[in-house]
């Protein structure tokens, strides 16, 4: 009784192996999702980047350390960064916000009240998916363009582990209580839905965390600080799929998201020449509302110019330029 009427006719006529009830985590991505599909006019602009350079740096570097043989906590940190190449993208594209500010922030819509605010953000909060057996969290790198390449690998690895001990349901449950705590106190009414979400979920939630996580420390898991927020989000789905790219999804108030692609070698004209390179694509995907496509393209040339000489990130040290 009152549900789709399509819907209705399929359960009468089709065959159902299974009906899932949405947890928490998925009620509220299909809410934001939604909200941004209907709301964001999405653009999308799609690059291909010859890594050579980098591939070729972290080859040498490699070597050189093989050479030594010191198997300290630094060197096999170091030997890490030369085979995952995550936390050279994420500090990289920290670097190109900081160039490019426009494209880092949040964008607040409201015709009836002011037109609209873009809120340039100071801070660069990068939130990178990570994939875990409950679902995708976000959690955040917070001014990695301030960090050393060794500091923001330290930090990927340690939220990732974390995120991977979380139940993604509990901690969104108390993302949510706090974001409606705002909208109560802003007298926000477009934020029924969400409440209504909310209070089904604190009617209706179990009592206790998935049975593998219910005995990790308070500490050892994620807390709401480390998800909320993000001014940009990157979503590696090179380190998940054989896929060459992916037309990200803008999570609003963001204004701007990448999708990484996988590393591979691929055809690249040379000289005049035809020759295999290491190359990997990115899509940026922008509100349109926000500002115009040409804000993107002034990023992509500093992302390049860094996977051109990847020195300027590996060997940056506090006090260095951005």
């Amino acid at each position: 009784m009152f549900q789709d009427y399509k819907i209705a006719y399929l359960r009468d006529h089709v065959g159902v192996r299974e009906a899932q009830r949405l947890s928490f985590l998925r009620q509220s991505v299909a809410f934001i999702l939604s909200q941004s599909a209907r709301q964001i006019p999405h653009a999308a602009v799609v690059n291909e980047f010859d890594v050579t350079p980098l591939v070729e740096y972290a080859q040498s570097a490699r070597d050189a350390e093989t050479k030594g043989e010191k198997l300290d906590h630094n060197s096999l940190l170091k030997r890490a960064l030369r085979r995952n190449f995550s936390a050279f993208f994420i500090k990289c594209i920290g670097h190109a916000l900081y160039h490019v500010p426009s494209v880092n922030g949040f964008f607040d819509y409201s015709p009836w009240r002011n037109g609209g605010t873009m809120y340039v953000a100071d801070d660069i909060n990068l939130s990178f998916t990570v994939h875990t057996n409950h679902g995708v969290i976000k959690p955040i790198i917070r001014n990695p363009h301030q960090k050393t390449l060794e500091q923001v690998a330290q930090e990927m690895r340690d939220l990732s582990r974390r995120a991977r001990r979380t139940d993604p349901d509990e901690l969104y449950y108390r993302a949510a209580k706090q974001y409606v705590g705002y909208a109560l106190k802003e007298l926000n009414l477009g934020s029924l839905q969400a409440f209504w979400i909310l209070l089904r979920a604190m009617l209706t939630r179990r009592r206790h965390a998935k049975p593998s996580l219910q005995d990790v420390p308070e500490e050892k898991r994620l807390q709401v600080e480390d998800i909320l927020g993000a001014t940009c989000t990157v979503a590696n789905i090179g380190m998940m799929l054989s896929g060459h790219q992916t037309v990200t999804v803008i999570i609003p108030p963001e204004v701007f998201m990448l999708g990484i692609g996988n590393l591979h070698m691929g055809p690249r004209v040379v000289d005049g020449e035809v020759v295999p390179r290491y190359v990997i694509t990115m899509v940026g995907t922008l509100d349109h509302r926000a500002f115009d496509g040409g804000e993107v393209f002034p990023l992509a040339q500093h992302i390049q110019r860094y996977i051109d000489k990847p020195g300027l990130l590996y060997e940056w040290r506090p006090g260095d330029p951005v």
